[in-house]
């Protein structure tokens, strides 16, 4: 197992984010641990105290695997940082809600145009019920290489459950969501700017307004490609969304399964474009893909 350095909370929302990954914290690594950790064969429980936030650096190079974090205290949540090229997240677990405001539990970027991973992570118990309450993987604009996002639960953010997007207006890099479920999430399920939805699934079951996200987000510039994938959006929100601020985006669609019921499934509002190629229709199915966590242990499983 390779656990790297955590501190004691402080405030990590999107932007003051930006500065925490440019900066190396004298002390992190080796340092005393702040929260109550607990040590197994199969894997570490580290129990954030209520009213804290637990911060872990991944940095180049480096893999972060087989962590527990248990957030079941008032106000308790963690914010994993993982800035640099060539990291590995996996095997990783949130148990309880975060206490999130606007603020991210995964912040990415690979900045050394290399590939990064994110696999077999669970954050289904998703962030306390608020407008903007938590957002599950966030990447950072300056990532510039590629990023395999593989076997991730999100559920219940209030702040978009992939929020990969912001590297098309910034360093230009790809992101992959692979075999990934998302579900009740406000905003977007997957929104990102370049790159594919392999084999995933966005449902909405949630009545309330801000657990009724779009199915996929792309963002300019665009092209995102959709395959074997469904989208149960339940007439709650677009299944697509080809485009932002007036500027469009196109999505191609492939062998997936998607709901219409909500203004068509899609618009061009945006002056985007879907297009919809091979076994595709509407008649999704809400089920977690194959291999993805859908619970705590299954996410520590080695």
């Amino acid at each position: 197992m390779h656990r790297k350095g955590t501190r004691r909370w402080q405030r990590t929302d999107r932007r003051s984010y930006l500065a925490l990954a440019a900066t190396t914290v004298a002390g992190t690594i080796g340092a005393p641990e702040p929260a109550v950790a607990a040590s197994t064969e199969e894997y570490e429980t580290v129990t954030v105290p209520a009213g804290e936030r637990e911060i872990v650096r991944v940095n180049d190079g480096e893999t972060f695997e087989r962590v527990l974090f248990d957030v079941t205290a008032d106000g308790a949540a963690v914010t994993i940082v993982a800035y640099g090229t060539d990291w590995t997240i996996r095997n990783v677990a949130v148990r309880g809600q975060v206490d999130m405001g606007d603020e991210t539990v995964i912040g990415a970027a690979d900045t050394g145009g290399g590939t990064s991973r994110i696999e077999n992570v669970w954050l289904g118990d998703g962030a306390v019920y608020e407008e903007k309450g938590g957002t599950g993987i966030w990447v950072r604009p300056d990532h510039d290489g590629h990023l395999e996002i593989d076997r991730v639960n999100v559920q219940n953010m209030g702040d978009n459950a992939f929020y990969c997007s912001a590297p098309g207006a910034g360093g230009g890099g790809t992101v992959a969501l692979r075999n990934c479920y998302a579900a009740n999430c406000w905003i977007s399920h997957c929104r990102l700017a370049w790159g594919i939805v392999d084999n995933c699934v966005a449902a909405v079951t949630d009545d309330r307004q801000y657990r009724q996200g779009r199915g996929v987000w792309a963002w300019p510039p665009g092209p995102v490609l959709v395959r074997d994938c469904q989208f149960a959006m339940n007439g709650e929100h677009y299944s697509f969304v080809p485009g932002a601020n007036d500027t469009g985006s196109d999505i191609y669609v492939d062998d997936t399964q998607w709901d219409d019921d909500f203004h068509g499934g899609w618009t061009d509002h945006h002056g985007g474009t879907v297009s919809f190629g091979k076994n595709t229709g509407t008649d999704p199915q809400d089920v977690v893909p194959d291999g993805c966590p859908t619970s705590v242990a299954a996410a520590l499983e080695p």
